[in-house]
């Protein structure tokens, strides 16, 4: 019996047996079982998010293909939009560049009109000086020229003094 005992403890059984031993009060002092549950349910959850996450990104891309299919109307929108605002724009400057042409043309007729005016008191008054001093010198040329009527204004200046009453 010692024989076997020590066969026992020499062979590979005996440690296969001890180890198998310590293996299970490790197992059933850790709770691997439950550990293992634990795990199991996690990674349940984990696929259960994915699968939830694949399942909301196809109806995402399902909403974003209806999206796509709708784009050309939308881009048309925008387009036929742009085109409205641009003519609008350019309307509305045409009749402002309009109304300003007409201010401007406006002012340079008020502008052109007054410079007339100055330019036409200039010239009669440049004229009446003129004139004033032509008469001068044809009435002393004729005055020099016609002794008789030079004699006569001097009479006649004679008498509007006498018919002053000082």
């Amino acid at each position: 019996m010692i024989n076997f005992w020590q066969l026992i403890l020499q062979t590979n059984t005996f440690n296969f047996i001890i180890v198998l031993a310590i293996l299970i009060l490790i197992i059933s002092k850790l709770n691997v079982k439950e550990k293992i549950e634990h795990i199991r349910d996690e990674i349940k959850s984990y696929v259960q998010e994915s699968s939830n996450e694949k399942n909301l990104a196809e109806k995402e891309l399902e909403n974003i293909k209806k999206e796509v299919v709708k784009l050309p109307d939308e881009i048309s929108r925008i387009k036929e939009s742009a085109k409205n605002s641009v003519s609008s724009l350019e309307r509305k400057i045409e009749a402002e560049v309009k109304e300003q042409m007409s201010d401007i043309d406006n002012n340079a007729k008020r502008l052109l009109s007054f410079e007339t005016k100055k330019f036409k008191s200039k010239l009669s008054s440049i004229l009446s000086e003129a004139s004033i001093v032509l008469a001068k010198d044809n009435a002393l040329k004729q005055l020099e020229n016609n002794r008789e009527l030079h004699n006569k204004y001097i009479e006649d200046a004679i008498e509007e003094i006498n018919r002053i009453n000082l």
